[in-house]
């Protein structure tokens, strides 16, 4: 029976030898392995990120669209009222659609550049319509034109010589000018000095032009 009970202790104690040496083992593959870890997370390599963005200066762009009640008719030619019409309520000449231009300027240069916008007499002849016509300038910001853009300044067409904008003030948009044939409406006033057509104008075609310079 000692024997016996000799034999199985000396197998108790190899067992909790084993279990010790595999503990250990455990604890040298953990350590050795926190390690190897600590080593791999402080290794690291730089590596360079860079982009070449081309300088872009000068660029001017102009659209002209008709605009008749709400709809904008883009991609025309020139600012043409057509034939008016003659409004027996209000004896004055009326024009069905007015125009809206709209600048586009293209440079990334950081030069603060400047629009210019210049005329010609509206004219047939020795006679004119350049307090006929409403020039509005504004500063737009929403391209879907759901919101209305800022009212820089509404003048009469002959009054509308030399009016300049540059880029600080136009900064987030672009600008944006309305002509219109003077409506005497109360609602939307006419530009300062502008009055309808009446039969004090005569009757003839007449023609101007409009630049818009960039500088510089």
């Amino acid at each position: 029976m000692l024997k016996g009970r000799d034999y199985q202790q000396k197998q108790l104690n190899k067992e909790e030898v084993k279990m010790k040496n595999i503990l250990i083992a455990c604890m040298v593959f953990v350590v050795v392995a926190f390690c190897a870890t600590s080593a791999w997370a402080a290794a690291s390599q730089t590596v360079t990120v860079n982009a070449t963005i081309p300088t872009l200066t000068g660029g001017l762009t102009v659209g002209i669209s008709r605009v008749t009640g709400t709809v904008w008719t883009p991609n025309q030619t020139a600012i043409s009222f057509g034939t008016l019409t003659w409004n027996t309520a209000n004896s004055i000449f009326l024009a069905s659609s007015y125009f809206a231009v709209d600048i586009g300027v293209t440079d990334n240069s950081g030069t603060v550049w400047t629009l210019t916008h210049t005329r010609t007499n509206l004219a047939s002849g020795v006679n004119n319509l350049n307090n006929k016509v409403n020039v509005s300038f504004v500063k737009e910001t929403d391209p879907t034109g759901v919101v209305k853009g800022t009212l820089l300044q509404k003048v009469s067409y002959g009054n509308s010589n030399s009016i300049a904008y540059n880029k600080t003030q136009l900064a987030g948009g672009w600008l944006r000018i309305y002509y219109g044939v003077g409506t005497g409406d109360p609602a939307d006033p006419d530009a300062t000095g502008v009055t309808p057509i009446g039969l004090d104008t005569p009757a003839g075609t007449y023609t101007g032009s409009v630049t818009i310079t960039l500088t510089p």
